[in-house]
């Protein structure tokens, strides 16, 4: 696949996928809708799974474009100095995360058993609530890897044209180091899916916690307790990964001074207090006192994904 079909490739996945965030919009809001009708109700589940099937669906074609990608685009050296490359790019990037991070979080939602009912509602709200954000504010499909394909179109505008060696050895490493350093890391395909995945288990706890709050019933303490251990665990193990990405890929960059960075490190010891919180959990007000902290470390959950957007940094897209 040469420029010309990796462009047609991309409006193939616009053309496609457009319709399929629209469809996803609408679903989001029939669940909605359907909450407060109760003659629709009984209908809502059946709309939920149409939703997680309209992101599988999604992530899918997105997986088909990512794919042709890896197995036709190809980065040549214009200096002939280095072999060709190919991007193997996880369907988790740019615009894609929050599209995965809601995928992961409808995975849970549909699968889920013996869970009491208005739990499963609330979780089943929050998960449309997922897809209308992510139709405003992280639609994959309007301008598929946008950045990716800034630099790529940079660069074979560089060689093609004939242009200065310097302008396109210049723009050759622009993108070969995003090639080797970020896209085609094994860290970059074990690292952000960890994260997410433990988002998403947060989002069922700190449900389970604000249920807690109100209800004051020990089940939704366990059930944001169940949710909180395989959480904390994945988000323990995904920074532990990205501890020696970090190290390899910004080695002369003090990447420990990133915002993105501490805020997280202020969510896992947010949610460390959480769980040692627990060890008490049968003296007086010990009930309340660990809801609250899992509300208050989901809040660290928010502040950490916004980060990336607001605060310029080493993982950040505010420039």
């Amino acid at each position: 696949m040469g420029n010309t079909a990796y462009l047609s490739a991309r409006e193939f996945t616009a053309r496609v996928g457009q319709p399929l965030i629209d469809l996803i919009l609408l679903l989001s809001i029939a669940i909605l809708v359907f909450a407060v009708l109760p003659q629709l109700r009984t209908y809502t589940r059946f709309v939920v799974l149409a939703l997680f099937a309209a992101f599988a669906a999604g992530w899918l074609l997105l997986v088909s474009f990512h794919y042709q990608i890896a197995t036709h685009l190809v980065l040549v050296d214009p200096t002939g100095q280095l072999p060709p490359g190919s991007f193997t790019i996880p369907v988790w990037v740019e615009n894609e995360k929050f599209y995965f991070w809601t995928l992961i979080l409808g995975l849970l939602t549909v699968v889920g058993r013996r869970r009491p009912k208005a739990f499963q509602s609330t979780l089943e709200l929050t998960f449309a609530g997922f897809g209308i954000l992510t139709f405003f504010t992280s639609n994959p499909f309007s301008r598929p890897l946008a950045d990716f394909h800034a630099g790529f179109t940079q660069y074979v505008q560089a060689v093609s044209t004939g242009q200065d060696m310097q302008v396109q050895v210049q723009a050759y490493y622009a993108m070969y180091g995003k090639m080797v350093g970020f896209y085609n890391s094994a860290y970059m395909w074990i690292h952000p899916p960890l994260l997410f995945a433990a988002y998403s288990t947060f989002v069922l706890a700190f449900i389970g916690c604000i249920f807690m709050l109100v209800k004051k019933q020990e089940r939704y303490d366990k059930l944001a307790y169940d949710w909180a251990k395989p959480g904390f665990i994945l988000l323990t193990v995904g920074l532990l990964i990205g501890y020696p990405w970090a190290v390899e890929a910004w080695k002369d960059q003090p990447w420990w001074y990133d915002p993105k960075v501490n805020v997280t490190l202020m969510m896992w010891l947010l949610y460390s207090a959480y769980f040692h919180a627990r060890l008490y959990i049968h003296r007086r007000g010990m009930w309340v006192t660990t809801a609250i902290l899992g509300y208050v470390a989901f809040l660290g959950v928010v502040v950490t994904y916004i980060t990336t957007y607001v605060i310029p940094g080493i993982h950040s897209v505010a420039g």
